[in-house]
């Protein structure tokens, strides 16, 4: 999800649970901007109910399983994760979605805190679910209603960092879950989380991965898969909601998926890249304003990364982080990876 322009926090009291940076008018205002100058950004499609509900619905669909097979390599391995972690950090997640990975650390993270500290029967953990959808970070909060934490919503752009970093109580263990960090381009994502991150703080993400680059029969296989799952009906249909939302039908405009090379200082990455083409003249009524579509018009979208495992790595050493633990499926098709900020000498 990327964002134009800066955030402004409401201020927002102690026991206030959620903290609003944008509202779901200013939305409406980015949608209708970004249609115009031909653009649909990622972050658009998952804000509203309707967004919200859709991506729920991809998120557990057959067809798609990214979310899914990262979350059991999370459930397999976090008993190792935690110990690697240290007791009473806070726990910030961005693009939180419904926050069913977090609870999944949070439950670690209470059990080893009781663990090492029995006498006093509390837990010192406090708890950011973010992201751009309000009704997205309302599921993630009611996730671990049960759970002895104390927690506040954010509802906002990664970018904002700087200003929502204001609200932490550190050391935080900053996590981007289930494929988020594949969505933005390596350097800017890894430089703003180094900036931003204190030393004590630790860097916690996963990634769906090509198992290599090789042109192979087995590289040619996964990027056959790639192209399947991101070009499946469920993942078109989430990709088209904001059109239809506003009055076009299928009919009106057509889903493309390409997987291709592209340029990067380690050298080249394979990156999906999504259009929706226009197959008619059409218009759409956005609060009050309209806006016309013409035939062969292309709205430019947004992309995911597919990277090897080595790759990742590669960026990570670029960036100023440093490994702490790494865990890789045995196909190599997803990854898992504990880092903090390397010490500069």
């Amino acid at each position: 999800m990327n964002s134009t322009g800066k955030g402004e926090l409401r201020q927002a009291s102690e026991n206030e649970e959620k903290i609003i940076t944008t509202s779901e008018k200013s939305m409406e205002e980015r949608l209708c901007k970004c249609l115009k100058n031909r653009e649909l950004p990622d972050y658009l499609l998952y804000t509203g109910t309707g967004g919200a509900k859709n991506w729920l619905k991809l998120d557990g669909s057959e067809t798609f399983p990214v979310a899914r097979q990262l979350k059991v390599l999370l459930e397999k391995n976090v008993a190792s994760i935690g110990r690697f972690i240290p007791t009473g950090m806070s726990l910030v997640s961005i693009g939180v979605g419904n926050g069913e990975k977090e609870r999944i650390v949070l439950e670690e993270l209470i059990r080893k805190n009781l663990a090492e500290k029995p006498a006093s029967g509390k837990v010192s953990i406090r708890y950011y679910p973010i992201d751009i959808s309000s009704q997205l970070v309302d599921i993630a909060l009611e996730k671990v209603r049960d759970l002895p934490v104390e927690k506040k919503g954010v509802v906002g752009f990664i970018e904002d960092m700087p200003l929502l970093k204001k609200h932490w109580r550190l050391p935080v263990l900053f996590c981007i879950l289930g494929n988020t960090f594949c969505n933005y381009e390596p350097e800017f994502i890894l430089q703003l989380i180094y900036e931003n991150l204190e030393q004590g703080d630790l860097f916690f993400f996963d990634a769906s991965l090509l198992p290599t680059q090789d042109s192979g029969e087995e590289a040619q296989s996964a990027r056959k898969s790639v192209l399947g799952m991101y070009a499946s009906r469920e993942n078109a249909l989430f990709n088209m909601y904001p059109l239809l939302q506003y009055g076009l039908v299928p009919e009106d405009f057509d889903f493309e998926l390409l997987l291709g090379h592209v340029d990067s200082r380690i050298g080249a990455l394979y990156r999906t890249r999504k259009n929706l083409n226009i197959l008619k003249d059409a218009e759409i009524r956005i609060g009050q304003e309209t806006i016309s579509f013409r035939e062969g018009e292309v709205i430019r979208m947004g992309f995911t990364y597919k990277y090897t495992y080595e790759q990742i790595i590669a960026f990570l050493n670029i960036c100023g982080f440093e490994a702490l633990k790494v865990f890789l499926s045995e196909d190599r098709a997803n990854t898992m990876i504990l880092a903090k900020k390397r010490i500069l000498e």
